[in-house]
C-alpha cells in the first residue's frame, strides 16, 4: 500500500527562479489531493504530466496569497474543460468568500459544484473520506488561522489464504466474514483463528502536512509517528530570531519536530527566496534528524513499499 507525493511548489512567499510557492499533488489509486496551490500550481501539473481531473479535494492551510493565489485559475482551468465532477475546497473560514468574490468579478460561471468546507481553528477535525484515505486537519500556529493535515490510508479487505478456502470449505458467507477479521468455526466445531486464515495485512501508511508554522511542541501529536512529515524550513537557524517574528521554523527546528514525533522520515520545504544552496537546509536538520531530504519542484515521494 502505498501513495505519491508530487511537489508542485518549495518555496515560501516569493517565487524563486528555480521554485514556485507552495503546492503538493497527492495521488492516490484512482484520485488525487492537492495540497495548497500557490502560483504556478498549474503550470507544474502540466509540467510533471499529472492529471488535474483526478483531484478530488483541495486542502487549504491557510488564506496567505502564497498558498491560494494559483487556485482561482486552476479552477476556471476545470471550468473550461467542462468539469461536471464536483470538487471539494478545505480549508479556513474565508475561503469560500475568496473564491466567490474572484468569480463574481470576473464573471465565472461553473460547470460543476464546488464544496467548501470550512473549518474553525481549534482541536482535530476529520474531513470527508475519499476511496482509498481518511484527511484530517489540525490547528497550527502562524499568523493567521492555519491547518495541518494527515492523510492516512484505510484498512482494506483481508487476503485470504487461498489454501485455506478448500481446506476450511469455505463458503461465500464464510469467506466475507473472514475477510472482515472474523474467526471461522468448522462443521466440527473447532474455531479457526482468522489469522491462520489469511495473509499478513500490509501497514497503512500515513503522510502529514505542516505549512506555515511557528516551532511548536503542540503539532507532535497530531503527527507521531507518521511514516513522511512534510514541515517548512523557511530560516537556517541563524535567522531563528526571523522565523520567530514573522511565524515560520527553521531547519533545525523541523528536524527537532521530526524526532521527537518519531516519525519515518523528513522532508523540508517553503524555503525563503535568499537561498540558492538549499543544501545547508538539509544538512542542518540532519543534524537533528538523519532521515531529512529537502524537496524541489517536481520531485516525487512514495509514501510506502
Amino acid at each position: 500500500m502505498s501513495f505519491t507525493v508530487h511537489i508542485l511548489g518549495a518555496n515560501s512567499a516569493v517565487p524563486n527562479k528555480n521554485r514556485f510557492p507552495t503546492s503538493q499533488y497527492i495521488k492516490l489509486d484512482r484520485e488525487a489531493i492537492l495540497i495548497d496551490c500557490g502560483e504556478g500550481a498549474q503550470i507544474n501539473l502540466s509540467k510533471y504530466k499529472l492529471k488535474p481531473s483526478r483531484i478530488h479535494t483541495i486542502l487549504i492551510s491557510h488564506l496567505h496569497g502564497d498558498h491560494v493565489y494559483g487556485l482561482p485559475g486552476l479552477i476556471g482551468s476545470f471550468n473550461l474543460a467542462g468539469r461536471r465532477e464536483a470538487l471539494t475546497i478545505v480549508g479556513p473560514v474565508g475561503i469560500q468568500a475568496f473564491l466567490l468574490g474572484v468569480f463574481e468579478t470576473t464573471f465565472v460561471k461553473l460547470t460543476f459544484e464546488v464544496i467548501f468546507k470550512e473549518l474553525e481553528h481549534t482541536g482535530l477535525k476529520h474531513i470527508n473520506e475519499l476511496n482509498s484515505v481518511n484527511i484530517e486537519a489540525f490547528p497550527m500556529k502562524h499568523r493567521v488561522p492555519t491547518f495541518g493535515y494527515k492523510i492516512t490510508e484505510k484498512e482494506r479487505e483481508l487476503n485470504i489464504r487461498s489454501e485455506a478456502i478448500s481446506t476450511y470449505k469455505l463458503n461465500i458467507d464464510k469467506i466475507k466474514a473472514v475477510k472482515k477479521g472474523v474467526d471461522v468455526t468448522t462443521e466440527e466445531g473447532e474455531i479457526i483463528p482468522n489469522k491462520k486464515l489469511t495473509k499478513e495485512q500490509l501497514k497503512c501508511m500515513s503522510y502529514a502536512y505542516c505549512s506555515d508554522t511557528v516551532f511548536d511542541k503542540e503539532l507532535i501529536p497530531f503527527v507521531e509517528r507518521v511514516d513522511v512529515l512534510y514541515h517548512e524550513a523557511t530560516y537556517l537557524h541563524e535567522l531563528q530570531h526571523l522565523a520567530e517574528e514573522r511565524m515560520h521554523a527553521t531547519a533545525k527546528e523541523a528536524g527537532m519536530i521530526a524526532k521527537a514525533a518519531k516519525v519515518g522520515q523528513l522532508l523540508i520545504g517553503h524555503y525563503s527566496s535568499r537561498y540558492d544552496d538549499l543544501q545547508m537546509l538539509e544538512d542542518e536538520a540532519k543534524l537533528e534528524f538523519e532521515n531529512t531530504r529537502l524537496v524541489r519542484d517536481g520531485d516525487e515521494v512514495t509514501v510506502g513499499v
